[in-house]
């Protein structure tokens, strides 16, 4: 059995490219002794800024225990948790920002008055059932 699950693997690795192709969800990750946002970032194939950005931080210095999330390659922007308004970066598209927040393209839509998936870097969104007021 492990055999066929590290073919099948390997065959999904050849056919998607790379590994980061595969797993594309948003990772919350706990910040540990001696951790350094380069490295994590680079573990995670995202800029240090995307993690920053995507986490509303203006610093890396962060505190040892403190969970941070990880953005996917695309919906990289940043998501006010109070509100649940979300900024667009560049590359985000509808389809992965409802993957990240676990809703519908169509719910995003209804909820901004959207008439299409065409959106632009900096617009901003309310995300259903994102925001805590």
């Amino acid at each position: 059995m492990k055999l066929k699950k590290l073919v099948l693997y390997t065959a999904l690795l050849a056919v998607m490219g790379s590994a980061n192709a595969i797993d594309q969800d948003l990772v919350a990750y706990t910040w540990a002794e001696g951790d350094d946002i380069q490295t994590v970032a680079g573990n995670y194939d995202v800029s240090a800024e995307q993690i920053l950005v995507s986490n509303g931080l203006e610093t890396d210095e962060i505190t040892v225990g403190t969970v941070i999330y990880i953005p996917p390659q695309h919906a990289t922007g940043y998501l006010n948790p109070e509100t649940g308004v979300y900024t667009i970066a560049p590359g985000d598209d509808l389809l992965e920002i409802s993957r990240r927040f676990g809703t519908t393209v169509q719910a995003i839509e209804q909820e901004n008055d959207l008439s299409g998936t065409e959106i632009i870097a900096g617009q901003t969104l309310l995300i259903p059932g994102a925001g805590t007021e």
